[in-house]
Formats: C-alpha cells, structure tokens, sequence
C-alpha cells in the first residue's frame, strides 16, 4: 500500500445525506461566484459558514443527533481531500465555523455527487441554442444567439430557462423556433402535439416563449411592446391561439374568395370569418362611410345595434395580431389603391390597457387611427359607471402620460389621475353622430 495514500473511513445513512447536501451547496456557491467566472484573484476562497441561516438543524438544542451526523459528513469530505474544516476557536472537533471548497479537486467533488459542472451544462444548452439558430426566423435567432453568448461567457440566462434544465431548454428553442415559422393560427394544443409531441408540453414554456417574444420579436420591441399584454395575447401574436380565430365584421364590405363575392352588409348582426380566409380574400369595395375597430365582443355588438349607419365595424379581441391587422391592411390598401380616403375609429377601455391597444394598432397598421369615446367628455357623461384604481396603477398612467406616444390621450390621463378613475367601454350607449 502507498504510504501517501489516507485510509477514508465511510459514513452511512444521514451522515452521508449530510455530506452530499454540504457539498453540493459548496458546489452551488462556487458556480455562482466570480471564481467560476474568472473574474477576480485565484486565491479567494469558497466558504459555507456554519450559523442558524444557513444550517438551522446544526443549532437544534433539542438533539445533537444533526450536529453529530454533519461533523462527521464534514470530516468525510476533509479526508477525502474534498473540503477543509475552520473549527470554532477552543471547540475543534465538536463545533465548526465554516467550511471551504477545495477548488484544486472540483473534479473529484463532481463526480462523488455524480453531478455534471456547470461548464457542461453551459456548454450543452449553448450548442442546443446555436443548433436551433440555424433556419430560425431573424428574431428567434437573435434570441439564440443571445442565450449562446451569455452562456458561454457565464453569464445568466434565467429570464428564460435554467441551464440546469437541458431538456426543458430544448424544447422552449424548439417550441420558439417553429413559432416564429408560424403562418397561420394554430390551436395551442394541435402547436404543442405538433412541435413537442403532446398536447400539454407545450404549458411548461408557454411563459417563457411569451418572454422571449415580448424582448425580441419586432412588433413588440421596435415599438416599445405592448405594455402590460398577458401571454395569450403575445402568443396569439406568434399566431398560437387557444382556438381557431373568427375576424368578426359588420357592415360596408364586399370581398371576393374562391371567385364568388361576399357582401357583409346581407348578413346582420354580423359575419364570422376565419383568420386562415381573412387571409385569401380579396378586397373588392369598401361600401362604409367609416371603418372602426373594436376592443371587447360585447361593446361591438351593442355598436352594432345603436347605430344604422353606413359604418363597418371590426371585432379585436383585445389586442389584436398579426393577422387581424393583415385583414386590416387590406381594407387599407384598397382605399389606398382605388384613392378613396375613409376615416379609420378605434373604440376601447378608457384604461392602461385601452390605451395601449389603440396605440399598438396605430404604430403598427393604421397610421392615421383616431379614437372615439375614450376622451374626457366620455369619463364624465359616465362617470357613474367608473371605476377606482390603485397607486401601482397610477404610476403606469403617469408613465404613459409623460409619453409623447400616447399624446393622443394626455388630456383624458390627467383627469383620470386627478379624479382617480378609469371606465370599462361596455358602459357607454356608442352613438356615432
């Protein structure tokens, strides 16, 4: 026998738990520390401090079952070369201060826990990004780039995935990459079997997708987001909906699809077009004196019904995608053609949201949209019907007040600010005179 060579005695049962969990907080400390990023003199050291924080079972005064069974797990990793001890002073051998990593035997401190270093898995999730970058849409390949660079240069990515996660990081590249290769609206449950293999795995990155959009994808960054959009409406961007869309429309518009000419104005209270024919019709005329876009179904259908005039109305759903406004442009781009000018209305909650709808749509499809019933004059023929906010909500209003994007609406925000009130569009009788 090598005379060098130190006889390590074995622990069992809650001795060697204890030492695993000692060293793997060791471990986690070092893969969180400049040390492992390299960024600062290599004779620092890594230490666990022995307090009631961070070790409470250590200080059980009712036992000294949990004291006994970690200075045993302790003095098993000092014999193995693994940690060194700093013992309290006058207490060696029955109470310990702290304990430090040896950083010349990482090797061996990973594979006693059978753990893979974080080099490893930085490296696996960055080949992962750069394999799903390639045939990716230009922003989803920002992204991956993105995540590539940081995590090789150790910086942190958690915003969107956990490096320690390989295979949940798989599948949000992969479930990113064929939603930015999206061209029609696609059920979320038919996307996730599609892409993930099965209706529901698509839930766990759901957010993390909407993330991911949200920083990245051009109608979102470019124009300063969307403000406060939920992750369904930032799926239903990317064209990921929880149902096939209906664009709903009622009034002046005569369209042409599969050779035959549609005429909405036959159909009252209104007609329901899917996204995908939205997407093959041609405009053929715009029979309506104005156009008007509208945030919720039920504020649509009560336009409807007050007002017999020559008008075409368009249901949003709240924040409207891509598609949506490709129907718009359409309508747009007729008039353009054909050189007939007709005002295009935006009617929404007199609210952050409504607001930021409005705005969406304007940077974004109709450069020359104007509101209607989302003024002063509405809050206060309805004031009645409004309702309070909070100062969490103030101080979004004041953030859109101090905007030049939204000056459109700086009149309306300083009286709600004043007054302390915002109020819902089903409220409103919406007479167009």
């Amino acid at each position: 026998m090598n005379p060098r060579m130190r006889i390590v005695p074995e622990v069992r049962g809650e001795a060697m738990k204890e030492a695993g969990f000692l060293l793997h907080r060791l471990l986690d400390k070092y893969e969180n520390s400049v040390l492992y990023k390299g960024t600062t003199r290599s004779n620092r050291r890594v230490w666990l401090h022995f307090n009631r924080r961070n070790l409470p079972r250590y200080f059980d005064d009712s036992t000294a079952r949990h004291k006994e069974n970690i200075n045993e797990a302790a003095r098993f990793l000092e014999d193995r070369g693994l940690v060194e001890i700093a013992w309290e002073r006058f207490e060696e051998g029955n109470l310990i201060k702290k304990i430090a990593l040896n950083l010349d035997h990482l090797r061996e401190a990973y594979n006693f826990l059978g753990r893979r270093p974080r080099e490893d898995k930085e490296n696996r999730v960055a080949g992962l990004a750069r394999q799903y970058a390639r045939g990716a849409a230009p922003w989803v390949r920002d992204f991956l780039h993105y995540v590539a660079d940081r995590v090789e240069s150790g910086e942190s990515v958690a915003r969107y995935l956990d490096i320690n996660d390989p295979d949940r990081a798989a599948a949000l590249f992969k479930a990113v990459k064929e939603a930015g290769l999206l061209g029609e609206e696609t059920p979320r449950r038919v996307f996730s079997q599609r892409v993930l293999g099965s209706t529901k795995a698509f839930d766990a990155v759901a957010g993390a997708v909407a993330r991911v959009a949200a920083d990245f994808h051009p109608q979102f960054r470019e124009t300063g987001g969307c403000g406060t959009v939920e992750t369904g409406a930032v799926l239903a961007e990317l064209g990921i909906v929880d149902n096939p869309g209906h664009i709903f429309i009622s009034g002046g518009l005569q369209f042409i699809v599969n050779g035959k000419l549609i005429d909405v104005a036959d159909f009252y209270p209104d007609l329901g077009i899917s996204t995908e024919l939205a997407g093959r019709m041609r405009v053929a005329a715009v029979t309506a004196d104005y156009i008007i876009t509208i945030e919720n179904l039920a504020a649509f259908y009560s336009f409807i019904k007050t007002n017999r005039g020559n008008f075409l109305a368009v249901y949003l759903g709240g924040y409207h995608n891509s598609l949506r406004r490709n129907f718009l442009r359409k309508i747009r781009e007729h008039l353009d053609t054909t050189g007939i000018s007709k005002p295009f209305y935006h009617w929404g909650d007199i609210d952050y949201g409504g607001f930021d709808i409005f705005v969406h749509l304007r940077d974004n499809c109709l450069a020359d949209l104007r509101p209607v019933f989302m003024d002063v004059n509405t809050l206060e023929k309805y004031r009645a019907f409004c309702l309070p906010f909070n100062d969490r909500y103030a101080k979004k209003l004041r953030k859109l007040l101090a905007d030049p994007g939204y000056r459109v609406f700086h009149p309306v925000l300083a009286y709600m600010l004043q007054n302390g009130v915002r109020l819902e569009q089903e409220c409103i009788e919406p007479y167009m005179k």
